[in-house]
Formats: structure tokens, sequence, C-alpha cells
């Protein structure tokens, strides 16, 4: 063979170590389904964080729903009964002369004011200005004008004492007695059939209690246990988030007694540079 042939034959025939190689299409891996396992994958370990963040902010809404609606029912319904007491004393009396329907009148706009301020602190999710006044003075206003809207005899019962020590109070706890003792006056007027209310703060070594008693028809049996409603849950949810207590007496036909206790190391501020209930007691406030 000569030496052209011998070439050619080589160039032609095709050598092992290119036969024993593999195409380089076939060597590579199947790149489409290992990005459906990882997809699979990652959507698989993110399913439990994706439910648990759903159940935060569906309990999150909830809770934002009870909130307006207690305080639509403590706050604008207040002010509303209030409207619906001057009302219904319209009705069963006609003013005698000029000077009582301008009362009246006057009644009517004071407390529908009040009730479009409330709305508005709703809205804007403020506490009511007047309680930049103090518990005392805006607990007094409020069982005035309540006693002019519903014709009870009306009576606050505060010492000195307590009332230095009520000025100091958290704005938490400050809010938390005044729909408390809203609440139960509006309860007064639409269902005691009373003709005298007591309004009391008394403050002891260790607690303040506020009570409101009335000479009415005490409470209807399993009133206390009604469902739907957020008169009476409200007020012991307002003292339980104060380390507080609320308590009920009530007697068909004898009237019905409110307490609710707040302890005051719960309600005044600690003194600065030191926290707790033993810090307090150095300062007097508690036993």
């Amino acid at each position: 063979m000569s030496i052209n042939d011998a070439l050619h034959t080589r160039a032609t025939t095709p050598q092992s170590s290119d036969m024993d190689q593999p195409p380089a299409c076939e060597s590579a891996p199947p790149v489409e389904p290992a990005s459906r396992a990882a997809r699979a994958a990652v959507q698989a370990s993110t399913r439990p964080l994706a439910q648990s963040v759903t159940r935060k902010i569906d309990a999150a809404r909830e809770a934002e729903r009870t909130r307006l609606a207690q305080e639509m029912h403590d706050g604008l319904g207040a002010h509303l009964t209030a409207l619906q007491l001057v009302v219904a004393r319209l009705s069963t009396r006609a003013p005698t002369d000029l000077a009582e329907w301008q009362s009246f009148c006057s009644q009517i706009q004071s407390v529908a004011n009040a009730a479009q301020d409330a709305a508005d602190e709703l809205v804007g999710r403020n506490r009511p200005p007047a309680l930049d006044a103090g518990l005392t003075v805006c607990l007094r206003a409020w069982l005035r004008g309540f006693g002019e809207q519903s014709g009870l005899k009306c009576i606050w019962r505060c010492d000195d004492v307590t009332h230095e020590r009520v000025a100091k109070l958290t704005p938490d706890a400050v809010l938390a007695l005044y729909r408390i003792a809203q609440e139960a006056l509006t309860n007064v007027a639409r269902h005691a059939r009373a003709t005298r209310v007591v309004l009391a703060l008394d403050g002891s070594h260790r607690s303040l209690k506020l009570t409101i008693s009335d000479d009415g028809c005490g409470l209807a049996r399993g009133a206390r246990r009604k469902q739907g409603h957020f008169g009476l849950v409200g007020m012991r949810e307002r003292c339980t988030a104060l380390g507080g207590t609320l308590r009920i007496g009530s007697v068909q036909g004898s009237g019905t007694l409110v307490s609710a206790r707040l302890p005051w190391h719960q309600i005044l501020p600690a003194p600065t540079g030191q926290h707790g209930p033993e810090s307090l007691a150095l300062h007097g406030y508690a036993s």
C-alpha cells in the first residue's frame, strides 16, 4: 500500500476514541424536569408560611372588627341613647313655654354634636378630647348631662385623696374607666326604670373602685350571659386588660350595682427609674 492510500484509509475510517465519545447533547442532564422539581419543592416549603400569614391577617381583621363594634357601642351608641332620652321626654310632655322649648332644643343639639364627635373619634381612632381635662372632670360632666337628658337624680361621690390619685392615671386606664361608666349609665337609662343613680370613685391602698348603682328594676334573668351584646362583655374585657375585675350585683326590683376594681400598680405610671408593684408601694400607691 502506498503512502497516499494509507493516509486516505486513515482519514475515512472512524477512530475508536471518537466512537466511544457520546454526543455532547446526550451527556447534558435534562434541565426542564429538574427545574420543575425545584419549583415544586419551593412551593411545598413555603405553603405553611403562606397559610400562617393568611391566618394572622384574618385574625387581625376580626380583632379590628370587634374593636370597631365595641367602640361604636360604647361611644357613639351612648350618645345616640342620650338623644333618644331627650326625644322621649319631649314626646311624653310638651314644653309649656318658650324657655323650656329652647332648653330641649339646646339638649338635642348638644347630644347631636357629641354623637358627631364620637363618630369622628371612631374614624380617627382617637380618645375623646374631653378626657384631656381629667377623668373626674369628664365623669362629672357626663353624669350632669345624663341627668338632664334622662330626668334621673344623679349623685357623684369622690373624696379628695382619690381625686388626686386619679389625676395621675395612665391614658389607657382613664379611657377604660370612662367607657365602663358610660356603658353602665347607658344601661340604666335603657333598662333600669330607675329614679336615682350614684356614680362613685373610691380608692383603697391597693386598688381604685368605680361603682355605678341605681334603684331600678335590676337585671333580667340571664342578662349577664346574653350573647351578641357588647355591653357587659366589653366592660369586663376592659377591666381584665388592666388586671382588674368587674362585679355586677342585682336583685330584680332592688336595683343594680356595677363595680369595677383596678389595681393601682396597673393604672398608675411607675415612678421614674422604678418599676412594678414594689416601687409603687414605696410611693404610697399600694400596701
